[in-house]
């Protein structure tokens, strides 16, 4: 009887180190890659790298959907590619898991030129994590990942962006922090729109609810 036992508890304890590797396996892959954005026809294809749910487990910052860690863009002539991002970073809404499977496109947010992305890369209100009242930042690259720069400041949040190509312009919707508090809440309800010209990447006039 106690060969007996003693022999169950070394399968309990082998069963046990065996699930446990398997867990600190996959508990370790904080990584997916979402479907290819084709670009350019010609060359270039963006390959998101989104969080998965491990890694919004064990992180302080918001359990967001469809989140982006980075975006490689890939030049399938060359056979090279690049991260857009130097750090792992917070990219919003560049795919989206539910539009993906209805067979519905996501918003268009590139041009023939241009390349934009939604980014929280900043802990705004100094609370230790970066979550839903910390700002968006609008950013923009080449097509091909170059030349990569913020277009708005962290003191304001974008809250979502349109692009008309064909007119040449895009409608940016952006929140301000009204009462000066560092936390961008829903309830904090100062919105305005802009234009941006698609071909200069400049400013129209703010377009205001007074």
């Amino acid at each position: 009887m106690a060969h007996r036992n003693t022999q169950s508890l070394f399968i309990l304890m082998v069963t046990f180190l065996f699930c446990n590797q398997i867990f600190a396996q996959s508990s370790s892959q904080k990584f997916d890659f979402e479907n290819p954005i084709m670009v350019d026809s010609s060359s270039t294809i963006v390959l998101p790298i989104s969080y998965n749910s491990n890694y919004f487990s064990n992180n302080k910052i918001a359990n967001w959907e469809d989140v982006c860690a980075n975006l490689i863009f890939y030049n399938f002539v060359t056979d090279s590619s690049k991260r857009l991002f130097e750090h792992n970073t917070y990219i919003l809404n560049v795919y989206n898991r539910y539009e993906t499977f209805y067979n519905k496109k996501p918003n268009r947010n590139f041009t023939k030129q241009h390349f934009f992305c939604r980014v929280k890369n900043i802990d705004y209100n100094n609370n230790g994590k970066i979550d839903e009242n910390d700002p968006a930042v609008l950013y923009v690259c080449d097509i091909y990942g170059n030349n990569l720069r913020a277009l708005t400041s962290t003191s304001e949040n974008v809250e979502s962006f349109e692009i008309f190509e064909k007119l040449n312009f895009a409608m940016i919707k952006i929140q301000r922090d009204a009462n000066d508090d560092h936390d961008f809440r829903n309830s904090e309800n100062d919105y305005y729109y802009v234009k941006l010209d698609l071909k200069t990447l400049t400013f129209g006039k703010k377009i205001e609810i007074k």
